[in-house]
């Protein structure tokens, strides 16, 4: 049952969760340290060479405890949408994470931000709540929000709480200009529909490849 609901997750955002929860699960064992992923210049690209620093620095949630599985959970709502809805096939969903990815990075890193995770997901969030503007929210399992708002109700949480809004300001204007250039640009009559973001074709084409030869490979295996 549970195999079957992991199954179910969308590949890329599968990959994700599984990646984000043995880094939680390593750092619970004492196998790894927090500071062996978090995102340091000099350690991932110039006294020790550590580059996959850059991804970690993203995909660690934290520890393993309720706070990070319930993040998990809202994150994996959030990024299996886009993927099988905004995101339409493989190559395009990957191309904008690798996108994400390399913009977060550099923020991170002339910031000189550790932990890139909250960057992500708020970036994420923003154009998930534009895509369902008019989605309705259970926020705190009382008040009814929608989605589009959602980004703006953090914010709010977190100056009450006198925590930093940082990361959920420049993961938004992230988002927000990734869903500019993306979804407004091409509806403005001196572009015409053409999309500065498309996804490559090279990468579309290879992934297509890839996609029928694992369909076919399917299809045999069930004969």
């Amino acid at each position: 049952m549970v195999l079957q609901e992991i199954f179910n997750i969308p590949p890329l955002t599968r990959v994700i969760i599984i990646s984000s929860v043995i880094l939680s699960y390593a750092t619970y064992i004492q196998y790894l340290k927090p500071s062996n992923l978090y995102l340091n210049y000099k350690l991932a690209f110039s006294d020790q060479f550590q580059p996959w620093r850059t991804v970690t620095s993203i995909l660690y949630f934290g520890d393993l405890d309720l706070i990070t599985v319930m993040h998990l959970i809202f994150f994996q709502q959030i990024s299996s949408y886009l993927e099988s809805h905004t995101f339409l096939g493989f190559a395009n969903y990957l191309y904008y994470l690798i996108l994400n990815f390399i913009t977060i990075t550099v923020i991170g890193l002339w910031l000189n931000e550790h932990s890139l995770t909250d960057y992500f997901v708020e970036s994420l969030m923003y154009v998930w709540g534009r895509q369902n503007q008019e989605r309705q929210l259970l926020f705190m399992f009382v008040i009814q929000v929608k989605a589009q708002y959602i980004t703006w109700i953090f914010i709010f949480l977190n100056i009450i709480s006198g925590r930093s809004i940082q990361s959920n300001l420049i993961g938004a204007l992230i988002g927000h200009t990734y869903y500019y250039f993306a979804f407004i640009v091409p509806k403005l009559h001196r572009f015409k529909g053409k999309q500065l973001l498309a996804t490559p074709k090279f990468l579309q084409d290879q992934f297509t490849k890839l996609e029928r030869t694992f369909a076919d490979t399917l299809r045999e295996n069930e004969l």
